[in-house]
């Protein structure tokens, strides 16, 4: 059972975010329990095809899930997302195998209990594989409710009974997670309330093995914040949850985000964008923006002049806080190259773990102890 002072962060699983983690400390890692989500095959523009198949696509899971968590605690894995491109239909790899059962098997032969996460409504043969994995290696399940499955208790009842009957499991095996993916900060009142009810009337509260809160409220895009200017974002997500903390609830559940990104998936063509250099870095209750131009003509050395503006800055967790805070340090102070969009998703997810991480295991605790 996770406590209340659990993080369950939820990863897009590229590469920025694997190195990301892998740079966490095995201290924090121990408070965490990190979700995966498995992106979708990558769709080569140029030539209107996908790059891969599902078999090249998924070859790697297992050495890249012990390379980046290296513990021996659970993560949950999600599938489901590697649909989001709905052009790809491939739903088996060459073997005949569903990619839920090669996706977790592949992780469990590292040593790492892999708990698959499923939903009231995807389709039989996806629970049929969650089923056939869990009887393998008996882990548990993770099922993740979305806001629709919410509205109404008494249909939310009927579903949760269906499926776990589906899956024979015992309610104790089940790990629960309300996602409401994005919310926003303007309704942060009544989603609390709206959350308070919903928590107090989910079926067989006290039952599940863990109870996890997913959301976030950083935005799809950053066009409210102009390029070259900094800006800031509210945390929503992180205050209704400090909230929600104090409200007497018979269970508050872990908490979970997608650390510094928007749970959507967007599919851009690399040729006609022209992403602005940035760093994102999260505080207390805000995320910071700093913003540059874009790179395709002015490249990625504006990242030094951005990297001084954050150590300039009276948020700055010092250099000794996590990974990314030292690799922001030392860029701006011109040790390390200014890197790329890879390098510095790398750089902000590190910094977001490490502080999510640190601030819940440490309540009571400042976290904004500039060690520089």
């Amino acid at each position: 059972m996770l406590s209340k002072d659990h993080y369950v962060p939820i990863l897009k699983w590229k590469r920025g975010e694997r190195s990301a983690l892998e740079n966490v400390s095995s201290d924090l890692k121990n408070n965490m329990t990190p979700l995966i989500e498995i992106q979708p095959v990558p769709f080569d523009h140029p030539s209107g095809d996908f790059s891969k198949s599902l078999d090249e696509h998924l070859s790697n899971i297992g050495e890249q899930v012990q390379t980046s968590w290296n513990q021996s605690s659970p993560v949950f894995v999600d599938l489901n997302t590697l649909y989001n491109n709905e052009d790809f239909t491939d739903d088996s790899l060459s073997t005949g195998n569903h990619f839920v059962e090669f996706v977790v098997s592949e992780i469990e032969s590292k040593g790492i209990p892999a708990i698959p996460v499923t939903g009231i409504f995807r389709y039989v043969e996806f629970h049929q594989a969650v089923k056939d994995v869990n009887n393998s290696y008996q882990h548990g399940v993770c099922i993740r409710l979305v806001e629709s499955d919410l509205v109404d208790i008494s249909v939310l009842r009927v579903n949760i009974d269906n499926l776990i009957n589906f899956l024979e499991i015992e309610k104790e095996s089940v790990d629960i997670i309300l996602d409401y993916k994005q919310i926003l900060s303007q309704t942060e009142q009544s989603h609390l309330n709206n959350l308070i009810l919903t928590i107090a009337q989910l079926p067989y509260l006290q039952e599940w093995r863990s109870l996890i809160l997913a959301s976030t409220a950083y935005p799809s895009n950053l066009r409210q914040i102009p390029t070259n200017s900094n800006g800031t974002l509210p945390r929503t997500e992180w205050t209704v949850y400090q909230s929600l903390r104090n409200t007497g609830l018979a269970r508050i559940p872990s908490f979970s985000d997608y650390n510094i990104s928007h749970p959507d998936f967007v599919n851009l063509d690399p040729r006609i964008i022209n992403m602005a250099a940035g760093i994102k870095y999260t505080t207390a209750n805000e995320y910071l923006i700093f913003r540059g131009i874009g790179v395709k003509n002015n490249g990625f050395g504006q990242m030094v002049h951005l990297c001084q503006q954050v150590l300039n800055h009276p948020s700055y967790y010092g250099r000794t806080f996590s990974a990314g805070d030292e690799y922001i340090y030392n860029c701006a102070n011109s040790v390390n190259s200014p890197g790329n969009a890879e390098r510095w998703v790398n750089v902000g997810v590190n910094h977001h773990l490490t502080l999510v991480a640190y601030d819940l295991a440490n309540q009571h605790a400042v976290s904004t102890v500039d060690s520089r």
